[in-house]
């Protein structure tokens, strides 16, 4: 029984990991809800959602969703909204680019957004 487990699970890490872009689906699989291993995370604050064009974005730098939000709450308490009433923050895990030879352009997206 074990051996079938550890069979099956072998066979969707190898199946993911041939299609597309394989850190992308394993991070999918495996961190649902949090940056795997090689995943940065960048913080989006919006110090008043009554101004929502007024985001600051933080560089990838946060190993995981709770550093993003520790840090959204420091810059919030700097702010003098220390429970976020007045202002609203995301945490944006794994930006994953596509390159478009043709056009010589980057885009991508990031692989979660948490609220």
């Amino acid at each position: 029984m074990l051996r079938r487990a550890i069979l099956v699970g072998g066979i969707v890490v190898l199946a993911a990991a041939s299609y597309g872009d394989p850190e992308r689906h394993i991070a999918d699989l495996i961190w649902k809800n949090d940056a795997a291993p090689w995943e940065k995370v960048t913080a989006v604050y919006t110090p008043d959602a009554a101004e929502p064009r007024k985001i600051e974005i933080s560089e990838a730098v946060f190993a995981d969703v709770a550093a993003c939000r520790d840090h959204v709450m420091e810059l919030a308490a700097e702010r003098g909204d220390p429970d976020l009433q007045k202002g609203s923050f995301e945490c944006a895990v794994g930006f994953y680019p596509q390159r478009d030879a043709e056009k010589k352009t980057v885009t991508g997206d990031y692989r979660l957004i948490v609220r």
